[in-house]
Formats: C-alpha cells, structure tokens, sequence
C-alpha cells in the first residue's frame, strides 16, 4: 500500500515537473540591481536611469534635511533610511508613498509630491541601498551641489509674505549667507527654521513651551521636553521635572512652538519656492 501511494506521488510530481519546465518564460527579465548582494533588499529590480535621476533631486529638496546625503539622518534629526523596515519591505514606493503622503510621527504629510514623483524618490532611495555596504553602512557618495539656480526676486516677494512676520533681513537675518557660506546648509537651516552651531538667543527662540491642565484645574507651565502618544513632560522655568500620562484623555496640553509654521511649510513648499527663496538669503551678506 505504502509502495503505491509513493509511486503515485512520483508520477505527480513528475507531470508536475515536465508541465513546468514545458512552460515558456513569459514577461520581460528582470534586472538584478545588485546581484552579488545578499540581502534580498538589495537585489531589487531598480527603475530606469532617468526616473532615479529624477528621485535623487526631488530627495534633496524634499528629504534630504531630516533623512540626510547618505540617506543615514540628517541635521533635523530623521530617521536612517537604509535601516528603515518601511523601506526595506517597500517594492514600488507603495509603503514609502504612504508615509509620504500622511505622515508619521514628527513627520508632516507632503502634498507636492504626485504619484510619480514618490515612486522616483522610492527608487533613487532603493538605488542607494543597492549600493550600500555592510551593517547599512552608506555607499561613498560625493554631493557637489549647485543649489544657487533659483529667482532671487521671487524669493525676497515670498519673504515678504511667508517669513517677514518673524524674521528680518536687516534684523536676526542680517549677514546670514557670511554666516553660513554653504548654500546647501543655507538652505537647510532656513527651511528647518534653525541655524546649526547658532548659541544664545537662537537657541532661546526655538524652545518649545507647554502648559498642562490637569482634570482638578491645576496648570505647569515650562519647556517642552517630550510629547508623543502616551506622556508629556516640562521642566518649569525653576527648574523642576514633570511628567504626565496621556493615556486616559484627562490632560490638556498646549503647545507653544516658534517653528510650527516652519513644520507647515514642509508639506507646502516646492522645488522652485526653495531654490528662490535661498537664492535671495545668499545676497544677505
């Protein structure tokens, strides 16, 4: 009994192996991006040339403050992308596209960016993976940008109506461009709202500050340490640390945050507004 039922399944697997193999190969061939990789990753089929080109310029303007050149997190504290689980499982700019399009934690959602657009930027990011070394180390990347192509008129007009309720060219402005002498950073700075290396009262002036109500009516007030999903906590301007638990809905919290208009303008700002607008911050000298 035992023989038969084996001598079956042989004859089935066989009619199973030569309906297979008489099968033709349908569909273009697929090319490996990294064929001597081992992490399936980064064996991804990558786009055509000309849609990562596209990519890697829409990154730099779109991402690459938070997530940085070499895709390993920026000067605003993004996350690394080559160890991002998001982008390791995206195929398509299908996960990616989402995180993009809605946001995620301190992240705001991007509405410049079209379909097309976000699955060049997915593949730009997948070509960089492609490339990328042990332990997600980067691939050795040189950026010898030039950012300096925008109109530097359009970019005082829109100074004038975004930025000068805030910000001076003759006032905290003044001699930026001496200041930060790389476009790049430049450019960096005034769209994160901070200048790097700044001390004193640039720091001051983007502290964040909160007030906490709690349910008897009581209120602390002072700098804005942490606030995510689950706790808040200050330290009041004497000194003293606290914490409270967002779980039951019962607190209040408000939020005082200089550079919240500074987070807006990330989903609103295109690639022409940012090149003009810098190309006007290089003439403050």
């Amino acid at each position: 009994m035992m023989r038969g039922i084996f001598a079956m399944a042989v004859v089935i697997a066989g009619s199973m192996g030569a309906a297979l193999a008489q099968t033709p190969a349908e569909g273009p061939e697929i090319e490996i991006a990294n064929p001597t990789a081992t992490f399936p990753a980064q064996q991804r089929a990558l786009p055509a040339a000309q849609v990562v080109e596209r990519g890697d310029g829409l990154y730099q303007v779109n991402c690459m403050a938070c997530h940085g050149a070499d895709l390993r997190g920026g000067d605003q504290g993004g996350p690394n992308l080559l160890r991002s689980t998001i982008v390791l499982n995206d195929v398509d700019g299908e996960l990616i596209g989402e995180v993009v399009r809605n946001g995620m934690s301190r992240m705001p959602a991007n509405t410049t960016l079209d379909g097309a657009g976000i699955r060049a930027v997915a593949g730009y990011i997948h070509s960089v993976l492609a490339r990328a070394e042990r332990q997600g180390a980067p691939p050795r990347v040189d950026y010898a940008l030039d950012i300096l192509v925008g109109d530097a008129r359009r970019g005082e007009r829109f100074f004038g109506t975004e930025c000068a309720a805030c910000h001076s060219a003759t006032g905290d402005l003044e001699g930026i461009a001496a200041e930060i002498d790389d476009p790049v950073n430049l450019q960096n700075t005034w769209v994160a709202g901070r200048r790097q290396g700044r001390v004193g009262g640039a720091a001051a002036a983007v502290a964040r500050t909160v007030t906490v109500t709690t349910p008897d009516g009581r209120q602390w007030s002072g700098e804005l340490l942490r606030y995510d999903d689950f706790f808040v906590s200050l330290r009041t301007p004497a000194g003293d640390y606290r914490s409270f638990s967002l779980v039951d809905g019962q607190v209040r919290v408000e939020i005082d945050d200089p550079l919240r208009r500074h987070a807006e303008l990330w989903a609103e700002l295109d690639d022409a507004t940012i090149h003009d607008v810098t190309a006007y911050l290089e003439t403050l000298r």
